[in-house]
């Protein structure tokens, strides 16, 4: 499973766009059962499921919660779930893609 782990740092790619004008760096800082997440995160994931159903999976076991670094004075908090691929996406304004395996930098990179 392509779970990522606590305090390490991934690359994000803003948009699911892989470029490195879209590249920031992401900290994990929390995995959370699905069954243990609050009302809030639910809902917003239950709308982004219905508004983006080519995306998101209609279904997640986790929520995996991180740190945005947008510069060096700014970090945005945001929520990855799973995707219709088996990836991880955010919800929300910050909605990007996070690379657990280096699979997107070595597309960057070719």
């Amino acid at each position: 499973m392509n779970i990522p782990e606590i305090n390490k740092v991934y690359n994000y790619f803003d948009d699911g766009k892989i470029r490195e004008s879209r590249r920031m760096s992401v900290t994990i800082t929390d995995i959370v059962l699905f069954n243990l997440m609050d009302e809030e995160i639910l809902s917003l994931w239950k709308e982004e499921v219905k508004d983006c159903c080519w995306l998101y999976a209609e279904e997640t076991d986790f929520f995996i919660i991180g740190d945005l670094k947008i510069s060096d004075n700014r970090i945005e908090k945001i929520v990855f779930v799973r995707t219709k691929n088996n990836g991880w996406f955010s919800l929300g304004y910050w909605g990007g893609e996070l690379d657990v395996d280096g699979s997107l930098m070595a597309l960057l990179k070719n």
